[in-house]
């Protein structure tokens, strides 16, 4: 994440490039999550939690490309993210979704 993108967050503020940076960290724990739900837990009722943590993560990633959908085509936000060299961490994802489902932000 940039300096700016931390601004941005600091102030409430949404921008184009502070999501796909979220979007980016999304990604590897969603699969991470999938992978060792599909190998330790094929017998598992509870899937060790894995299954859990990737939905709530599938949910996150669904809350961020709705805001990009009305600008960008999902094949475009899709590219965007693989290409995104700034990840951000999952404490500033989880701020940022707390700041959507509170309705408390500017999209910029």
């Amino acid at each position: 994440m940039t300096k700016q993108d931390k601004e941005n967050l600091q102030n409430k503020k949404l921008t184009d490039s502070l999501l796909i940076s979220c979007l980016a960290a999304c990604e590897p724990v969603i699969s991470k999550n999938a992978y060792l739900e599909k190998k330790w837990c094929h017998d598992c009722k509870d899937y060790g939690g894995y299954h859990a943590t990737r939905l709530e993560w599938m949910k996150y990633r669904e809350k961020l490309r709705s805001l990009l959908l009305p600008v960008y085509s999902m094949k475009m936000i899709i590219q965007m993210t693989k290409s995104c060299k700034d990840k951000s961490a999952q404490k500033e994802v989880l701020e940022v979704i707390g700041l959507i489902e509170s309705n408390d932000y500017e999209l910029v």
